[in-house]
């Protein structure tokens, strides 16, 4: 009802003031009217002002008070709207400045921003304090680990813990700010707690505050009512705005504000879990990539990135992990091509030390060769010319056979000769024993003659003495034919043993001469053999100082494959790829060693035990044994 009073008073005041300005109007423009019509206007202008005054004072004091009230509502949600601002000043400084260290934490009781532990470090609260004025405090999960409010005792009020209640609800298990009067130490405060969040859990809190006294104390104080007429009057503008709807428009824009900080600190909130997450991978990824660069294989990414960076870990550790074997597969690879090259290389050497040796024993052998081949052709030569020889010694053989038979023939005619002779000094006996018996007889005759046969004794004893001469040459001619015959006799049966040998002699030698025929053969066909094995032996000494030279350069292909085996090693190494696995090598290693321990051609030694027994259509499997495998691995 003081409400529609109000409304007809002004109403009426309206009218009234619109009368006035007709009559100040007609006034000026009518110069010439009576005064009397103005005087009972003045008149009834002042009655209506003083009834105004009265009915305003009993009627329309509800109407202020309302008014009044109105007012300072508005002056409360404008003070309101200031400390509002205030706190987002507040708690968008500590924000910043906790967020400007990194991200946060929650290590067992400390709280973390980055590399920087809030727990007893008060500089941050401190600086929100020395901006604004106003008071803050830092939370692990519900403890309060850092704050400037000071208790009565003059200490930092640390260690104690949020209260459970609308703020505990909302804060920590909702996980959203507030704003609102708390009392904390027995004072009331205007404030905002904001969550830190990790993961979408509540780690600690933000808080900033301004206590209810110093927002009291300095409101601007409303005036007491004055006259109704001149409180409406003064605050009609008031009024308008009042009744326009801006004072609900102030409390819908404080929830509304409110709500915004819930929106953008969940926004904020987000975009820190983005940038957490963005830093996470960056960082896991950096940390894995500077483990890559120092050839660390090894390295996994721990634990799982946050959203979608999960499949970035996960691809990561996977192209590590790929990476890891194949490196690992090249270390089992090189190090099987590393002992694979010092087998080879060792077995190069070897091969071209025994190849060395062989092409040295070969070059021996072709020079031996020769010399046989030589000796061999002098030997055919020489067989010929025994061969001639022996036949001209069984010719010879033979004509001494014939000569022996002549010879034995003469001594046979000898041997008659020897008994006609011996019959002839028979008879030479026989006359020298007659003579010696005439001589005999003619000397008794001459003795009987006396001096007259003295000269014919003479002759008597000349002649008998000459008998007995006779006799005795007879005697020693017939000893010496005796002694001739049994001579002559014993040469004929030496010269019949002498024919029997010569003609085993002529036997012989005709069957030398068939020997020596087949040895000149034969020594023909190992001239022609031996000049073929020579010719094999030349060429495999020529392959042999090919395979000598190849072996060389296999030697020094081996040598640099061990090499770039010990440089692909090195490199290797130079990566942490864990525990690996050595080639299987052993068994190559083994057949190696067994290959190597064997006897230096010893298929060539039981082929070449007989050498000059070697048919000649035996050359081509010779040359076949040169290049087959069996003396490579004789080698």
């Amino acid at each position: 009802m003081s409400v529609v009073n109000g409304e007809a008073f002004l109403e009426q005041k309206s009218h009234d003031q619109r009368v006035l300005r007709r009559v100040e109007v007609s006034d000026r423009g009518e110069p010439a009217m009576s005064w009397l019509p103005l005087a009972l206007s003045v008149v009834v202008v002042g009655l209506g002002v003083l009834i105004e005054r009265v009915w305003a004072r009993q009627q329309l004091k509800p109407v202020c008070d309302h008014i009044a009230a109105v007012v300072a509502r508005a002056a409360e949600h404008e003070r309101m709207m200031l400390t509002q601002n205030a706190l987002s000043q507040n708690i968008d400084m500590l924000r910043s400045l906790t967020q400007d260290y990194g991200e946060a934490r929650l290590e067992r009781e400390d709280l973390w921003f980055g590399d920087h532990r809030i727990n007893g470090d008060f500089e941050l609260v401190d600086q929100v304090k020395a901006k604004f004025g106003g008071a803050a405090t830092i939370f692990a999960r519900d403890r309060r680990v850092s704050t400037n409010v000071l208790t009565q005792a003059g200490t930092r009020a640390i260690g104690t813990t949020l209260a459970p209640g609308p703020v505990y609800e909302r804060v920590l298990v909702q996980g959203l700010s507030y704003r609102g009067v708390t009392e904390i130490l027995g004072e009331s405060y205007i404030t905002v707690y904001e969550p830190i969040l990790r993961d979408d859990r509540v780690i600690g809190i933000l808080f900033v505050g301004v206590p209810s006294a110093s927002i009291v104390g300095s409101s601007t104080r409303i005036p007491p009512t004055r006259p109704c007429v001149g409180s409406v009057a003064a605050n009609i503008d008031n009024l308008e705005i009042i009744g326009s709807g801006q004072l609900a428009a102030m409390e819908l824009a404080i929830a509304k504000r409110q709500e915004a900080d819930d929106v953008s600190r969940r926004l904020a909130a987000e975009q820190r879990s983005i940038t957490r997450s963005q830093t996470l991978a960056i960082t896991a990824v950096a940390a894995g990539l500077e483990q890559l660069e120092t050839g660390n294989l090894t390295y996994r990414i721990d634990g799982t990135l946050p959203g979608r960076y999960e499949k970035l870990g996960r691809d990561f550790n996977g192209a590590i992990a790929k990476l890891q074997t194949a490196m690992t597969a090249i270390a089992v690879s090189s190090a099987g091509v590393r002992a694979g090259a010092s087998e080879i290389t060792q077995a190069s050497d070897d091969l071209a030390r025994r190849t060395e040796q062989q092409a040295a024993t070969l070059q021996e052998t072709a020079a031996a060769m020769d010399q046989i081949t030589a000796t061999v052709r002098t030997t055919a030569l020489r067989s010929s010319d025994v061969r001639d020889l022996a036949s001209a010694a069984g010719q010879d053989a033979k004509q001494s056979g014939d000569v022996v038979l002549e010879t034995v023939k003469a001594m046979s005619a000898i041997e008659g000769s020897s008994r006609q002779i011996d019959k002839i000094v028979d008879l030479i006996d026989e006359i020298a024993f007659q003579t010696n018996l005439l001589a005999l007889n003619a000397g008794i005759e001459a003795a009987r003659a006396g001096d007259a046969g003295r000269g014919f004794a003479v002759v008597a004893t000349e002649v008998r003495a000459l008998a007995q001469r006779s006799a005795s040459a007879a005697k020693e001619i017939q000893g010496l034919i005796s002694a001739s015959g049994q001579q002559v006799a014993v040469g004929v049966r030496l010269v019949g043993e002498t024919g029997q040998a010569l003609g085993r002699i002529a036997d012989q030698v005709a069957r030398l001469n068939v020997l020596i025929t087949d040895i000149a053969a034969s020594a023909s066909e190992q001239s022609t053999g031996l000049h073929e094995v020579n010719v094999a032996v030349n060429q495999m000494d020529q392959v042999t100082q090919q395979n000598a030279a190849m072996v060389e350069q296999a030697t020094a292909a081996s040598h640099g494959l061990s090499s770039e085996a010990a440089e692909l090693a090195r490199l290797v190494e130079g990566f942490v790829i864990g525990d690996v696995e050595p080639a299987p090598a052993r068994q190559r290693q083994v057949e190696r060693r067994n290959l190597a321990t064997r006897p230096f051609a010893s298929g060539a030694a039981r082929q070449s035990t007989n050498p000059a027994s070697v048919p000649t259509q035996a050359r081509p499997n010779l040359v076949a044994v040169s290049s087959s495998d069996s003396s490579w691995e004789e080698f």
